[in-house]
């Protein structure tokens, strides 16, 4: 008994006749004929009761082709299923990135990957590590971007390195900070530093300065938004963490000065897939747009 019988015999059902039912199914009459008769074999009695111009379904056979009707209808929904999931694979990227402070680094690749597939839409959300993980491993996101040593920590996903992302402290124009020529990590502690996220190696890195200075981090604040850590910056005397690639900025060294410190270590940024699906045309697209425009690098 396969799908293709009990196909054969719903349209039997439907149209009261095999030649209708074989003509409807592009088959011929001898084929739906054998279709009905090796499921009547396999079943053991009869589904229809022939006359001389149509076949009507036993009370028996009833019950049985109803089955098989809603049997053919979850075939046909799964296809259908199977259909639109394949299309969004193609046109739809659902990107997670952990921590939130890391989702501007993605501007470039993004905006190129939007640009060049215009037919492509992309949801970006920025999660915690844990979060992002379990959203991976659900199927929830295509593609995780973080750390990767956080990334490593699942061993159903495959990594890809992107490059590394270098870190500076950084403080007004004039600051009492940016005039020494080594700023001490004695002497930071001194004043607010602010930490772009809540739980990131820069965080555990700051929170470490200032245990080892005696203090217990009460001057260190979490703000996640950028430009608003900038402006906290920018008019007071706060210390604010960067990257590289935003530090290089005409308009960043306009206003702000960057501190010489050994402070932060780079730290090795990738993506995450899951193992056991395949990348979506979407997926290598982002890929491809990654890889072109790496952050950090």
């Amino acid at each position: 008994m396969n799908a293709a019988k009990l196909k054969a015999i719903v349209a039997i059902d439907q149209h009261g006749s095999l030649t209708a039912a074989a003509r409807s199914l592009g088959l011929t009459q001898s084929t739906i004929s054998r279709s009905l008769a090796d499921i009547e074999h396999e079943i053991g009695y009869a589904l229809f009761d022939r006359r001389a111009r149509d076949v009507v379904a036993t009370d028996r056979g009833r019950g049985f082709i109803n089955r098989a009707a809603r049997i053919i209808s979850d075939l046909d929904q799964l296809g259908e299923d199977a259909r639109q999931s394949r299309e969004a694979g193609e046109t739809l990227i659902r990107v997670g990135v952990s921590p939130a402070s890391m989702q501007g680094l993605l501007n470039k690749a993004i905006a190129a990957l939007m640009r060049d597939h215009p037919d492509m839409r992309v949801h970006l959300a920025a999660m915690s590590a844990g979060g992002g993980a379990r959203a991976l491993r659900r199927g929830d996101i295509d593609v995780l971007v973080g750390p990767e040593n956080a990334l490593r920590s699942d061993d159903a996903f495959t990594i890809e390195r992107l490059g590394a992302l270098k870190t500076s402290l950084f403080t007004r124009k004039g600051h009492p900070l940016s005039e020494r020529p080594a700023a001490r990590q004695t002497d930071i502690v001194s004043y607010p530093v602010i930490a772009p996220d809540l739980m990131s190696w820069h965080t555990d890195q700051l929170r470490r300065m200032f245990s080892d200075a005696g203090d217990s981090a009460r001057q260190m604040h979490v703000i996640e938004y950028f430009p608003l850590v900038a402006d906290i910056v920018a008019a007071s005397d706060a210390v604010g963490v960067i990257s590289a690639e935003y530090s290089e900025s005409k308009a960043f060294m306009r206003r702000f000065n960057l501190l010489t410190t050994a402070m932060f270590d780079p730290l090795n940024i990738g993506y995450a897939t899951r193992k056991r699906w395949l990348p979506t045309p979407a997926m290598r697209a982002l890929q491809d747009a990654l890889g072109r425009f790496p952050p950090g690098v």
